[in-house]
């Protein structure tokens, strides 16, 4: 059994299987029909996997309680979930490997260029990430979901400003991002009076992935290496709708309107 778990943790760590999978074959290899029954056997016997197991679950889309919420049902499965913001998740901690003296980066966390950054949608601990670090001025949000009251206060507290722009997910068949809609992100996130900026939708994959993408061109990348970083970032659900709004995206207006105010070009 204890070998079966570490290949479990070895394949989580390169790659070779999901998250699903790993909750699945550790359900399978203790002969426990839920989570309720493995984590305590976990917590006792190998501090090292209910670590990872509660990273995975913090991680998760969704909960998942049983086998038979880990069943391959992917067809049926709402594509969007990644895009939705989950009020129950977001207040789930590590509260065991958090330090005062340490500093959280959001998930998905990454530089984009000059003083912009992106992120999943962030939780209390990367606050004094955002301040003391980034030094942080203010924040984009791509979700039109309710913002949590407890980040309201903690920005209000740091004097971080919060814009919204509302974008919604492309989906087939008739839900596309319009080039309004990516301009209006694209004039707050250009504007030097913003920086430093963060932009975040759920879970720093999709959305914010398709704003980025749209700052490559600004930037004159090739489409092989926009899709490149898209698709690192959206693993491993890229979106061949969001990689269309990318090529699709005309950048002419925002271009000539971040021209004439010298926002750009983009340095880093």
């Amino acid at each position: 059994m204890e070998q079966s778990t570490q290949d479990l943790c070895l394949d989580l760590r390169c790659g070779n299987i999901t998250n699903k999978q790993f909750i699945k074959g550790l359900l399978s290899t203790y002969n426990v029909k839920s989570l309720h029954d493995l984590k305590p056997i976990l917590e006792r016997d190998n501090s090292e996997v209910y670590t990872i197991l509660e990273n995975v679950l913090l991680q998760s889309e969704e909960p998942v309680l049983n086998n038979e919420d880990l069943q391959d049902d992917e067809v049926n499965c709402d594509e969007d979930l990644d895009d939705k913001y989950n009020a129950a998740e977001h207040k789930l901690r590590n509260l065991d490997i958090l330090s005062q003296n340490v500093f959280y980066p959001p998930e998905n966390f990454a530089h984009v260029i000059g003083n912009i950054y992106r992120s999943s949608f962030p939780r209390t601990e990367n606050i004094s990430f955002f301040k003391q670090h980034l030094k942080l001025k203010s924040i984009l949000v791509l979700l039109s979901d309710d913002y949590p009251e407890e980040l309201l206060n903690l920005y209000k507290k740091h004097d971080i400003k919060l814009f919204t722009c509302a974008i919604q997910g492309n989906k087939e068949p008739f839900i596309n991002i319009q080039d309004e809609t990516v301009n209006k992100a694209l004039r707050i996130i250009l504007n030097p009076e913003n920086h430093p900026i963060l932009i975040h939708c759920n879970k720093g994959k999709h959305r914010t992935g398709t704003i980025v993408g749209c700052i490559r061109k600004l930037q004159n990348w090739s489409l092989t290496m926009i899709f490149d970083e898209y698709r690192r970032f959206a693993f491993p659900k890229a979106r061949g709708l969001d990689q269309q709004c990318i090529e699709m995206f005309n950048s002419n207006e925002i271009e000539q309107y971040a021209l004439q105010r010298k926002w750009l070009p983009l340095n880093w």
